[in-house]
């Protein structure tokens, strides 16, 4: 049996960083929970901690008004994850459209709650990055994709050309663009008029007859006409064409290029009967796309299963419904990239899997770990496999077993820890041991993890209502005004206060000792 050392730990509160980190590292977390009280969101969307506010501002639990109170929150990462909480308002949207940072308006023009107004707004932003977002939406106002259709950068005219939304006056004008890009872009296009479709397909651009061949709406009538084309890699187009008629796949079956043969082998139309022809074909690259093929029959599968190319047994050993004796016989195979691909597969048996865990190829094992068919027992014997990628492996496996968790938290690798520690079923007992894990990015990912102790969260976050009043100045690091400008209480209620923001690394020492001068000063 492989020994490895075990890790040194501490306490949470003794962990490397000390009692900051692990206070933060607490809140980072539950600003992060989905199952955190709404009232938790709402002190932390005050935290001092930029991060803290960033998970706030991500979490779509969070109530609109503190995200609309972060929204005017001077960190940028704060106003980012606001444009991208997927509960964001329109209301919201329109707090940050015409937010200073690029990202910002960028991640806002992504958001599917971006009204109309908004969208066409965006669509004059400053920013080409915003402009290519709007100009790439299928849902964009037609009145945003003229004006976009007229931007000075070629490459956001060519995402409005290749925009299914593009109106066909839209595409008229950019199959006239001065950039041949640009309009080989909307010849691609679905909404292209097929009178123009027509037109270029007697040109003399071979690359245009290309795009042609490869357009959705391309009629029947000019499909057959370039699957007579004497380029090769525009009768291939044709194959690939979900329009072209199953006669015309029928005759390119018979093509005598390879690469023709294979795109009709790879079409979800062709018949069982072309299917069958095809796998018999000369070329590997045909009988791979078969064995590939969503269309193709479990017995000819079994067929192929033979075949004397591995790339071949690779594509049959990763399909979800081959027969379970085929891939019992794969798993025997002399080449280990086919016993790969068995391995990782959902659809193979507990016993061939079994089986496969105890390989020479530790690709193979890596790839049983990985696997969620995987036995616990296997599961539990792989933990302590000499291999790091295959202890990986199961650490983030989730039918991995508690005693194989166990184990794996006290890993002398901290990329298995980390593992285990993101593992969404990882055991109570496992994450109360790494949330103290000597590497933060450890401890960190534990505490973030919603099987840990919620409680136990919330006590080392130690939310108080003098954390909530430090909160409400969050942004000025003077956490001085913020005290002095509050009403007014006790020398000793204020000093308590300031000394709870010592422990929490809010106040130096020597600014503690400054303030306390000050307030005796006074009382």
């Amino acid at each position: 049996m492989w020994k490895r050392p075990l890790v040194r730990r501490g306490s949470l509160e003794d962990g490397v960083k000390g009692l900051k980190i692990a206070k933060d590292m607490a809140r980072y977390a539950l600003a992060r929970r989905s199952d955190v009280d709404i009232d938790v969101l709402e002190e932390l969307a005050g935290d001092y901690n930029e991060d803290v506010r960033e998970g706030v501002a991500a979490n779509e639990r969070t109530p609109l008004a503190c995200l609309m109170r972060l929204a005017s929150d001077p960190q940028r990462t704060v106003r980012m994850r606001i444009a991208s909480n997927a509960a964001v308002s329109a209301e919201l949207v329109n707090l940050l459209v015409d937010d200073p940072i690029e990202q910002v308006r960028e991640r806002l023009a992504h958001s599917e709650h971006a009204a109309p107004d908004t969208l066409l707004h965006l669509a004059a932003d400053a920013d080409e990055g915003v402009r290519r977002v709007i100009a790439s939406r299928a849902d964009a106002p037609a009145e945003a994709l003229e004006l976009l259709a007229r931007d000075p950068e070629e490459w956001i005219r060519g995402f409005v050309a290749q925009n299914p939304a593009a109106s066909a006056q839209v595409l008229m004008g950019l199959l006239q663009d001065e950039d041949e890009g640009v309009s080989r872009a909307a010849l691609r296009n679905p909404g292209c008029d097929s009178a123009r479709l027509a037109e270029y397909a007697d040109s003399d651009n071979e690359n245009l007859r290309w795009d042609i061949a490869g357009n959705p709406s391309t009629p029947a009538q000019i499909l057959e006409q370039l699957a007579g084309d004497g380029v090769e890699q525009i009768r291939a187009q044709v194959a690939s064409n979900p329009r072209a008629p199953i006669a015309l796949l029928e005759a390119l079956a018979c093509d005598l290029e390879a690469s023709v043969r294979a795109r009709v082998a790879a079409s979800d139309r062709a018949s069982e009967k072309l299917l069958s022809a095809l796998a018999l074909d000369e070329s590997m690259d045909v009988r791979k796309q078969v064995a590939a093929n969503s269309s193709t029959a479990p017995t000819l599968l079994g067929k192929l299963a033979g075949d004397e190319s591995a790339a071949v047994r690779m594509c049959v050993a990763s399909r979800a419904d081959v027969p379970q004796r085929v891939l019992d016989a794969l798993a025997q195979s002399r080449e280990k990239s086919v016993r790969r691909h068995v391995a990782e597969n959902a659809a193979a048996a507990v016993a061939t899997l079994d089986v496969l865990s105890k390989d020479e190829d530790p690709y193979v094992r890596e790839r049983v770990a990985a696997n969620p068919t995987t036995s616990s027992a296997v599961l539990k014997h792989l933990a302590d496999d000499a291999s790091l990628n295959v202890r990986r492996a199961t650490a983030g496996n989730q039918s991995a077993p508690p005693v194989a968790m166990a184990q794996l938290a006290n890993d002398s690798d901290v990329h298995v820890r980390r593992s285990v520690a993101a593992n969404p079923h990882a055991a109570g007992p496992a994450l109360a041991l790494l949330a103290a894990d000597s590497d933060v990015a450890v401890a960190r990912a534990a505490l973030e993890n919603e099987a840990f102790d919620l409680e136990v969260l919330l006590e080392n976050a130690m939310l108080s209502r003098t954390q909530a009043t430090f909160g409400a100045c969050p942004h000025n690091h003077e956490a001085l005004d913020c005290f002095e400008s509050a009403p007014a209480f006790s020398a000793a209620d204020e000093i308590r206060k300031l000394f709870e923001l010592v422990n929490i690394g809010a106040l130096t020492q020597e600014e503690f000792e400054a303030a306390k001068a000050r307030l005796l000063g006074r009382a």
